[in-house]
């Protein structure tokens, strides 16, 4: 993926998805959804809709490994943290400023920096922080494997050890599942080099039943309370569990090789793509503006009256969302031309 003419257009459509998941699971923090009783249809769609769109993280991280298998120790590979944390803490800054007016929650500069430091306005970051300086390492490790059958036998292992547990509740331990993001980059390091095509038909039947196994399970097992982070979901609200992972996963096989022949809809991909971090920033910074006013006509967070606007807030964030973090990357790529020569920016080395 060098250049525009050989960018292939399934992983941005990936990545772009990813995006739009990300700002409806903001959705679901925003609207009482947590706090409001599993009973009912709507709850239940509602439930079975948070574990699809829950593949946004995972869909990241396999990413990662899709495009950075080859990435050795040096310089270049490093570099590509910068924009990462530039965007990070520029949009922090402006998160702060928007809370403030709107929430009014007021932040003192000690506050700020210790935020900003303990990665409190974006979590995800603090992990591609240190995914990045493992990358060089994890692709030594996975070169060194001889033959396919080793590889199939660390995907396993993984899988055994950060994302059984809890679906396996006995055997399996449960110490190591906080390395999942290790299990996810070696995915899509897998998907990379082989390049499996399985059946696009059995893919969607098997998205379709990790998601609906997730709901029902998440959904009756509240018994008729509130959501229970401890079913399924007791590390990183559910990213590592083996449901998910295979939901993940085969959600992109489905897309990863999709040939999109029309150039508007390439182009748009693409677009949306290159700035997909910044698109996970920002939303949280139109989710105070949007529900903020929101609350003053529904009287608070109520996931019942918040069913229908669910289709008028995510695609209004989430074209915000793009709006503001293409004019950020405007201003971005224009100051860092003066002090770079290289482009920092390629696809390949972003989340």
């Amino acid at each position: 993926m060098a250049d525009n003419r050989e960018r292939l257009a399934g992983p941005d459509l990936v990545r772009s998805l990813a995006a739009f998941f990300v700002v409806a699971v903001h959705f679901y923090l925003n609207c009482g959804y947590y706090y409001t009783p599993m009973q009912g249809t709507k709850m239940y769609i509602m439930t079975v809709a948070r574990w699809f769109f829950l593949i946004c993280v995972p869909l990241y991280m396999i990413l990662t490994g899709y495009f950075k298998l080859n990435k050795k120790i040096g310089k270049e590979h490093y570099k590509s943290l910068v924009p990462i944390l530039t965007a990070y803490v520029v949009i922090s800054v402006i998160k702060i400023f928007v809370s403030n007016h709107f929430y009014g929650r007021i932040y003192f500069f000690p506050d700020f920096v210790k935020s900003i430091a303990n990665y409190t306005f974006a979590w995800y970051v603090g992990m591609y922080v240190c995914m990045i300086l493992l990358i060089p390492f994890l692709n030594i490790l996975w070169q060194g494997l001889k033959s396919k059958r080793e590889k199939h036998i660390l995907l396993g292992s993984l899988v055994f050890i950060c994302s059984l547990y809890p679906v396996v509740p006995y055997i399996v331990p449960s110490y190591w599942q906080i390395l999942y993001p290790i299990m996810y980059y070696y995915i899509g390091v897998y998907i990379r080099e082989y390049k499996p095509a399985p059946d696009k038909r059995l893919l969607v039947l098997i998205v379709l039943a990790m998601t609906f196994i997730n709901a029902t399970v998440s959904f009756f097992g509240a018994k008729g309370e509130f959501f229970n982070w401890n079913i399924l979901g007791p590390v990183d609200s559910g990213y590592s569990t083996v449901t998910v992972a295979i939901c993940a996963t085969a959600f992109f096989l489905l897309l990863y090789d999709l040939d999109i022949r029309a150039e508007t809809v390439k182009k748009g991909l693409c677009k949306i793509s290159e700035v997909s971090f910044e698109i996970y920033m920002f939303t949280g910074c139109f989710d105070a503006v949007i529900y903020s006013i929101a609350f003053r006509y529904t009287g608070g967070a109520d996931a019942h009256k918040f069913f229908w606007l669910f289709f008028a807030f995510v695609p209004l964030n989430f074209i915000l969302s793009f709006t503001a973090s293409r004019i950020y990357r405007a201003f971005y790529t224009r100051i860092s031309a003066a002090f770079v020569k290289s482009d920092p920016l390629r696809n390949e080395d972003r989340q």
